[in-house]
């Protein structure tokens, strides 16, 4: 799988704008991850990286790329970001990026990314279908409070 600048690009766009919440103590899901480029990008600047997605495929090329950069942080999990396998406040860090609004119930897949938040946890969302304005609906609607925002880039606090 190739990346292309425009794709590198808006992953470099999507960290940066994610630096402000990342903390070495960090457990963080990424979820709709693909081939977790944007997990890859932060995992050494973590405690623990997850990329979370419905797509073996995709999983195995991630993890190639993440064993090819010597990445050992990063765990890839194969799962429905409707329905996550995990318990309750497990993450200090969920991350969501160009996936919301292709997926058919993008408020289900929030409400899982704010329910295994830890209190306090940031979560942010980046979109290239949904609006600002219906990322921060979803959000609050799930009990995030948004805490910034940048056009699609959207930063929330769990409650």
């Amino acid at each position: 799988m190739t990346v292309t600048r425009e794709d590198q690009a808006t992953v470099d766009r999507f960290v940066r704008f994610t630096e402000p919440e990342l903390d070495l103590d960090d457990v963080c899901l990424e979820v709709v991850a693909g081939v977790a480029e944007v997990s890859r990008a932060i995992a050494r600047r973590v405690r623990h990286a997850t990329a979370l997605d419905a797509s073996p495929e995709r999983l195995a090329v991630g993890k190639r790329e993440a064993d090819r950069e010597a990445i050992i942080n990063l765990t890839f999990v194969r799962g429905n970001a409707a329905e996550l396998p995990y318990v309750d406040r497990t993450f200090t860090l969920v991350l969501v990026r160009n996936a919301l609004g292709d997926l058919p119930d993008p408020g289900a897949v929030v409400a899982e990314m704010v329910r295994v938040s830890r209190p306090g946890a940031a979560i942010v969302v980046e979109d290239s279908v949904l609006d600002t304005a219906q990322i921060v609906a979803l959000l609050e609607q799930a009990g995030a409070e948004v805490k910034r925002m940048d056009g699609p880039l959207v930063a929330a606090t769990a409650p």
